[in-house]
């Protein structure tokens, strides 16, 4: 497969120079009118900037550098199917988004490096949402990181798939990286060194200092042969088994993220996810002062029925198809 590291590196690049250019210009409460004077705005307004980076790269759902990846004619993928992946045999009740949608990311080439184009999505658009949640790094990862694992368990993850996937968090992270990187007001989180900003102010406007590279963000860990995911349930990591999956866990970079690898790494290989990922837990740490016993025994609960009743709909499915055979064999 070619290596797309230059061409996702220029849509990038190009998508920066356009945020500046949007940046750069009068809000749109400050263009002037025929009889209204505009007051003088202040240049280099840095809440416009990483909202006009937003704009450009972090677009809810499908990212816009995600959707470049998928469909970019020049850009060289093997394009996976629901049926061909090894979570062909999941059904709707336990996988609604996955299955009802078909969607599995195609996979490309960036350096030595196999990467889904989900990830994209995950890097810039999550990425931001941790550069949030930390209020611009100035609050401890951990908030980002209990962020990343309850959106995980839920609705971008285990609840709605089926499945958690580390290699999605590893990507989050990252991304936090790249937005704190924009102005590098911060130490980068992982190498606790200071980078030279992707951007500066020079004669009151934003203007690029350094160039982006995906090299210095995508390594194994962002690969879920390596960083492999958990799944919801035993059935579920049955059915995945069952297909034969490829997981070699021994290829993550431990050395490179240090002490923060035991919480974006999944070193035990394809397995169930534990008591400690469920939705109920991460939300008692992430709000300790709103979940009384009764709420988590709550949110417990409604997990716990809602399990029950996937596998109802498996039986009632079952049973379906048997008794179709039975009206196909009649005489």
């Amino acid at each position: 497969m070619a290596d797309s590291r230059s061409l996702l590196n220029a849509e990038v690049a190009q998508r920066i120079d356009r945020a500046l250019v949007r940046a750069n210009r009068n809000a749109p409460h400050l263009k002037p009118r025929k009889v209204q004077r505009v007051p003088k705005q202040s240049r280099c307004d840095v809440d416009r900037l990483y909202d006009s980076f937003r704009v450009l790269l972090a677009r809810p759902i499908v990212g816009q550098v995600e959707s470049f990846a998928e469909q970019h004619p020049a850009l060289d993928r093997i394009r996976m199917t629901l049926p061909d992946s090894i979570y062909r045999d999941f059904t709707w009740p336990h996988s609604p988004t996955l299955v009802l949608s078909e969607r599995v990311a195609s996979v490309v080439r960036v350096g030595e490096h196999f990467v889904g184009t989900d990830k994209f999505g995950h890097f810039f658009t999550e990425g931001y949402s941790y550069f949030r949640e930390t209020e611009r790094m100035t609050l401890p990862l951990k908030q980002a990181f209990l962020f990343g694992e309850w959106t995980e368990s839920v609705y971008f993850g285990a609840e709605t798939t089926g499945v958690y996937s580390f290699a999605d968090l590893v990507a989050n992270f990252n991304g936090l990286r790249f937005w704190n990187r924009i102005l590098s007001e911060y130490p980068d989180p992982l190498s606790e060194r200071a980078l030279p900003p992707y951007v500066t102010c020079e004669d009151e406007k934003w203007v690029v200092a350094a160039k982006f590279d995906w090299r210095e963000y995508i390594d194994p860990a962002w690969n879920e042969s390596v960083n492999c995911s958990m799944m919801r349930t035993l059935g579920l990591l049955e059915k995945v088994l069952n297909t034969g999956p490829v997981c070699n866990p021994m290829l993550l970079p431990w050395q490179r993220y240090g002490e923060l690898a035991p919480v974006l790494f999944n070193q035990h290989g394809l397995a169930v996810l534990p008591d400690y990922l469920q939705p109920e837990v991460i939300l008692t740490q992430r709000h300790p002062e709103l979940m009384t016993e009764s709420r988590i025994s709550w949110i417990k609960g409604v997990r716990e029925w809602l399990e029950k009743w996937r596998i109802r709909q498996d039986v009632k499915r079952e049973q379906r198809a048997v008794a179709g055979d039975r009206q196909g064999v009649a005489p």
